[in-house]
């Protein structure tokens, strides 16, 4: 069930809310120089509010009509870390189609998770608090999860800066930072995914004080999620929702501490290493004095526990 998600960390019940923001308070020089210069998550109250989205998307004959042509995976269960999950039972289909299942009672756990329907990309807009922003180089601009009774289990973004946007429905969220204490332990338990079937999975971890945080988001809401921060979705409520994420370049400094703990080991590439990201994290590793520890980073990649 979607709750396991976060029901089985151990301390998710104590858990440190992010700070929240409002929208039309954050200055974008507070957003850039307090939050994403420091990797620091938060919720931003009303972000995307004003985005096209909010009503539009709720709407399933609007979204069939608009982008319903296009051929997505349906997976009959939430989204997973592991392909071998992911892969057990998906199918392909219309977006259309996808879209009746999604909005159909028979369908209990279901998602889809997608950057095609291009013709989306008009309902979203842009935030008051980031004008100006490189693009992503690891994630596409904006990526669409619709579901029903469906979140995300835990994983982190290794590169690039997140924006999660709720425009249907609503979401509780657990964040960890990679750098807190017994990481590599953390890490083996959520590559593995057994907490997800079994709470025992967690027992060695359950008398250790994690700095675990939980946010929650409302139609409307944003949460920043920088790199490097493991964050574990859940629903809440049993019907059809919708999350947009927008992503952008992380600042120098913090790619710079990326490929550090790429060439330790203490990261993976989650999904696999592109070779079409190489040339960007190696101008990084120029920039930085760090080729050295990408070359070492990028070979460790064919020992991914990810499976």
């Amino acid at each position: 069930m979607p709750d396991t998600t976060l029901k089985h960390v151990p301390g998710m019940q104590y858990a440190s809310a992010v700070p929240v923001l409002s929208a039309d308070e954050l200055p974008e020089n507070v957003f850039i120089g307090e939050y994403v210069s420091n990797s620091r998550p938060c919720v931003i109250k009303g972000a995307v509010r004003h985005w096209a989205a909010i009503e539009k998307w709720r709407n399933k004959d609007y979204l069939k009509t608009r982008a319903g042509h296009h051929d997505v995976y349906f997976y009959p269960y939430e989204y997973h870390i592991s392909a071998k999950r992911m892969e057990a039972g998906r199918t392909t289909m219309s977006f259309a189609e996808a879209i009746d299942r999604l909005h159909s009672e028979e369908t209990k756990v279901a998602i889809v998770a997608t950057a095609a329907p291009t013709e989306l990309l008009s309902d979203l807009g842009r935030v008051s608090f980031l004008s100006k922003a490189e693009p992503a180089f690891s994630y596409p601009p904006a990526r669409y999860f619709f579901y029903r009774n469906a979140g995300t289990t835990w994983h982190y973004h290794p590169f690039d800066e997140t924006l999660m946007c709720q425009i249907v429905g609503a979401k509780k969220i657990g964040l960890l930072n990679t750098d807190a204490p017994f990481h590599k332990a953390v890490r083996d338990i959520f590559f593995r995914e057994d907490y997800y079937n079994d709470a025992s999975a967690f027992e060695a971890l359950n008398n250790v004080d994690l700095p675990w945080f939980s946010a929650s988001l409302e139609e409307g809401d944003s949460l920043y999620i920088p790199p490097l921060w493991w964050h574990g979705i859940i629903p809440v409520g049993e019907s059809f929702g919708a999350t947009a994420t927008v992503t952008w370049r992380s600042p120098l400094h913090v790619d710079a501490n990326a490929i550090r703990k790429l060439a330790s080991g203490d990261i993976h590439m989650i999904g696999g290493a592109d070779p079409a990201y190489f040339q960007y994290l190696l101008d990084v590793a120029r920039k930085t004095g760090l080729e050295q520890e990408l070359k070492t980073g990028w070979a460790r990649q064919s020992l991914s526990v990810l499976g």
